[in-house]
């Protein structure tokens, strides 16, 4: 039996969507353990999908340009148990370095210097939030459900949206339809032209409004996207935050994404999502067990959810995927909503 733990820090320095799929392990580990007091570890802007979350005490920063702060910062706080959900070398050196007297990560050969209770290697078909869940068996967590991934809308929600909204044209009860096509990796983008084509078709069809959302770095595909579309689909303005960017999620009827951290983040917001699927695995990646979150992909193709950067075959998976069939796919979603 192990000890009750009193204070609990949770490891995951990255990405946005990894951490909003973190996030639901501390739920579990505070519904297990309710005396403790659960951090989090992560980089900027991942820290804030964590503000507001109820079973979050604090958020440590870790800085790649000072990671000495946030190593003894971890150190000083005397945790008694260190959770690595991540494992990679620094997130293992922050484990080891915390001195705590139950250090936990996932079971890889090459981690076993780094902690002192291994947590199982699970099977990749599970859905990655409750894969973090289950992975906690070994410290005695119950883990019959897993949490739905949450994000704190912040007060100003509903303003800012308006605003936005009406600047853009959009008015009260407008279908509003949003598009989010980036992703770091080609292998999980459906093409550009093919989410103009769906947005001329939701115009057309529905008599949507189409937002086309994008980070730094992604502005070309947005405006590709909105050029193409023959001013069907509507660039908003670049969100400040991520708190700004989930208020605008948040108003919308439907988000149409690839596999990436919009797609994560409008979930955990209350939106329903049409995920397209190509490199990745959507047993991994989707939110199974709600009819408000629907997956699409080449069934025909025995390579879905390959996990490869490159591909063999010319991304078939993606780019002979019709924008005709991703829209039925979307006009079958909003009759059940």
């Amino acid at each position: 039996m192990l000890p009750q733990p009193r204070r609990i820090l949770i490891i995951q320095l990255r990405r946005i969507g990894d951490v909003l799929l973190t996030a639901p392990a501390t739920e579990t580990l505070a519904r297990a353990f309710p005396q403790a007091k659960i951090d989090f570890i992560t980089e900027r802007p991942c820290d804030e999908v964590l503000r507001g979350n109820p079973h979050v005490a604090d958020v440590i920063i870790y800085d790649r340009r000072h990671p000495l702060k946030a190593f003894f910062d971890v150190r000083r706080r005397k945790y008694d148990w260190v959770i690595d959900l991540m494992t990679n070398p620094r997130t293992r050196l922050i484990a080891l370095f915390s001195g705590a007297p139950l250090r936990a990560g996932p079971a890889f050969s090459s981690a076993k210097w780094a902690y002192n209770v291994l947590l199982p290697l699970l099977d990749n078909n599970i859905y990655a939030g409750f894969k973090k869940v289950k992975m906690l068996e070994p410290l005695g967590v119950k883990t019959d459900a897993c949490p739905r991934p949450f994000f704190a809308l912040p007060p100003f929600a509903a303003q800012y949206r308006r605003g936005v909204f009406e600047g853009l044209g959009i008015r009260p009860g407008d279908l509003i339809i949003g598009l989010a096509p980036a992703s770091r990796k080609a292998t999980r983008r459906w093409p550009a032209e093919h989410y103009a084509e769906l947005a001329r078709l939701a115009a057309k069809e529905l008599g949507a409004k189409t937002l086309v959302f994008c980070g730094p770095g992604e502005e070309d595909i947005a405006a590709e996207i909105a050029g193409k579309s023959g001013g069907a689909a509507l660039i908003p303005p670049p969100s400040k935050s991520l708190a700004e960017l989930a208020s605008l999620l948040a108003g919308l009827k439907v988000l149409v994404c690839n596999c990436n951290g919009t797609k994560h983040l409008a979930a955990a917001a209350g939106t329903p999502t049409l995920e397209i699927y190509g490199m990745s695995n959507p047993a991994s990646w989707h939110l199974p067990g709600d009819p408000r979150h629907r997956a699409v992909y080449r069934t025909d193709l025995p390579c879905i959810g390959c996990g490869k950067s490159d591909c063999d075959i010319g991304i078939k998976c993606l780019r002979e995927l019709p924008p005709q069939t991703v829209f039925g796919e979307l006009r079958e979603l909003l009759s059940r909503l």
